[in-house]
């Protein structure tokens, strides 16, 4: 298996036209990396740079590029689509894939042409019906947002946009589960990813045994609500790796740590392994306009093979778990592989099923 870096996240900015209760970057926003976006060019350094690294030999797979945020990236539209267009006319037959998780306030009729035109597909954030996503997810002034981001989506669907939602897997919808899949049916959503809340008070934050629980839950509503064409991005991640084809990238919403591996952030100007190290200079990689092999590099000087797929300690049919979990003293390994097995099985008695 390569080590290759297989997906890049760039947070563009550190401003945000939501005040979420539970956003775990701005819980201490004196570490943002300040009001400073990135510019259209510096966005350009940082894709000729991917782009570079793509030509490697060790790299197996498209590079997934995903515009996210300590910020809305929306707020910074025109820099991440002027970089994007000059990317396409300088180098048209790059390998790169562009994403960009917003939160849908700002999808106008225009953006989404854009969208459409540069090759770059949106998923929204989005926490199911109003009692659910106005819990958390607020404007400045208290008001809850769910109207406007379904307002958006609408645009998206108009324009013939697979929508992809984002959900936040927090404790208030660990709770609610069934009105939140209701919701998705009600809907017709085609695609979900959970993204595990973590690093924030724990009245709020979702446990490691909570997490594979939930995951259990999930798949056992997918099933009972008969959304056969629903896609649930934490499992289907769950599948390829245990299929041997695994996305390297995150646990808090995929199946394999690839943090500093086969995943980094820009947080800026600042490269780190994933966003939960984001503003420890323990974790730093570098700077925005540094050749990506450097950052596999000076990860491997912190912690040795600890944090790649080939580390033999870490082998299992998943690939290695959290890097950060791994470091906590009272960390477990018993919850993810019982979920593994678990999924193992009902997977295979899928398979048989006529």
């Amino acid at each position: 298996m390569s080590d290759a870096i297989e997906r890049v996240c760039l947070s563009v900015n550190s401003v945000c036209n939501l005040k979420c209760n539970y956003c775990y970057f701005f819980a201490k926003p004196e570490g943002l990396p300040g009001p400073a976006s990135l510019t259209a060019e510096e966005i350009g350094t940082i894709l000729d740079n991917i782009h570079r690294y793509s030509l490697r030999p060790e790299v197996d797979k498209r590079i997934k590029i995903n515009f996210v945020g300590s910020g809305e990236p929306l707020l910074s539209w025109t820099a991440i689509r002027t970089a994007v267009e000059q990317l396409h006319a300088t180098t048209p037959g790059h390998r790169l894939r562009f994403y960009m998780v917003t939160n849908g306030l700002l999808l106008t009729d225009t953006i989404i042409a854009e969208m459409k035109a540069i090759g770059l597909s949106p998923s929204v954030s989005l926490d199911g019906p109003a009692s659910l996503h106005d819990h958390a997810r607020v404007r400045h002034n208290g008001r809850g947002s769910h109207a406007g981001v379904m307002r958006g989506i609408a645009r998206l669907r108009a324009a013939g946009v697979p929508v992809a939602i984002n959900t936040t897997l927090g404790r208030n919808v660990v709770n609610h589960l069934e009105e939140y899949f209701q919701f998705i049916a009600e809907q017709g959503f085609e695609k979900v990813i959970f993204d595990r809340l973590v690093d924030v008070p724990d009245d709020v934050a979702v446990s490691t045994p909570e997490f594979y629980r939930a995951l259990r839950r999930i798949a056992e509503l997918k099933e009972a609500y008969g959304l056969t064409r629903l896609e649930i991005g934490n499992l289907e991640a769950y599948r390829r790796a245990i299929a041997g084809k695994p996305d390297r990238v995150c646990t808090m919403f995929g199946s394999t740590c690839g943090a500093g591996f086969n995943n980094i952030i820009y947080m800026q100007r600042d490269v780190y392994p994933c966003g939960r190290m984001f503003g420890q200079e323990r974790w730093k990689l570098g700077r925005f306009d540094e050749p990506l092999e450097r950052f596999p590099e000076r990860m491997r000087a912190l912690v040795g093979q600890q944090g790649c797929g080939s580390c033999a300690s870490q082998q299992s049919v998943a690939g290695p778990d959290c890097l950060i979990e791994r470091e906590r003293p009272d960390y477990s390994s018993e919850p993810r592989k019982a979920f593994i097995q678990w999924f193992t099985e009902r997977s295979k008695v899928s398979e048989r099923l006529p």
